[in-house]
């Protein structure tokens, strides 16, 4: 038996990194997958590894409409909605005063106000089945130290993301519905190969040296907490934001 048997799930920016790994997860331990994304070729990527137990719906987190109808795509194809995972986002890595209004405005509107309306309109799906959400944030919401401070936008979005968490799990508690939050560290993906990790002069040994364990996280490593906290052996379990870093930036 899995631990989302006979559980539906719907996660957005799901075609690559942590949000695939999550799906293919969540999908192993039997969970039927709904991915969202706007790029319809890598989610059918991810289809690819997990065939039968994960379908997608093209969306772009920021369009109402598109919101609306991956929802609606999930109950039509599996009935209901049990768990909402949060992935999607926008992040820019680098100085603040070289980024352009719009992609600060973007980081903003993707990383918060999408994610709340989107959370808005699963309530009353979530509410039906007694489900629960998962936002991932980022220890960058938390702490400012290398690479965090070219992460201006993105942090206090991420701050936002986890102060979201905190406040909608006591309102949604007596619905029913638990809210929690995972906030990994530097972990390998598209955007963060991209912008750090596969640049020729990214420094590895000084990355992999801020974290207690000496590696770079993997999209496995998120998942394997999120698929704790979507689980039953969750379900004491909300108004958290778990760090899944390896041990970078420790709190207090």
């Amino acid at each position: 038996m899995g631990m989302l048997d006979g559980k539906v799930a719907l996660v957005t920016g799901a075609g690559t990194g942590i949000g695939k790994g999550i799906a293919t997860l969540f999908a192993a331990e039997g969970a039927k997958v709904l991915i969202a994304a706007r790029r319809e070729a890598k989610l059918l990527e991810t289809i690819a590894e997990a065939p039968g137990t994960i379908s997608h719906v093209v969306m772009d987190l920021c369009d109402r409409e598109q919101r609306e109808h991956a929802l609606a795509t999930a109950v039509e194809r599996y009935g209901k909605l049990d768990i909402l995972v949060n992935n999607a986002g926008a992040q820019y890595y680098g100085s603040f005063m070289e980024m352009s209004d719009e992609e600060i405005a973007e980081i903003y509107a993707t990383n918060l106000t999408a994610i709340t309306l989107l959370i808005k309109s699963a309530v009353p799906l979530l509410q039906k089945s007694g489900g629960n959400i998962v936002n991932i944030s980022s220890t960058a919401g938390r702490f400012v130290t290398v690479p965090s401070q070219l992460m201006i936008p993105y942090s206090a979005s991420r701050a936002g993301t986890n102060q979201l968490t905190r406040t909608m799990a006591a309102e949604f508690g007596p619905m029913g519905i638990r809210v929690n939050a995972v906030a990994p560290g530097l972990t390998y993906g598209e955007v963060s190969g991209a912008m750090l990790l596969d640049k020729p002069d990214a420094p590895m040994d000084m990355l992999k040296s801020l974290t207690s364990l000496g590696r770079i996280g993997q999209p496995i490593d998120i998942a394997r907490v999120c698929l704790f906290l979507a689980s039953d052996l969750a379900g004491w379990v909300t108004g958290q934001i778990i760090d899944a870093s390896g041990g970078w930036q420790i709190p207090a």
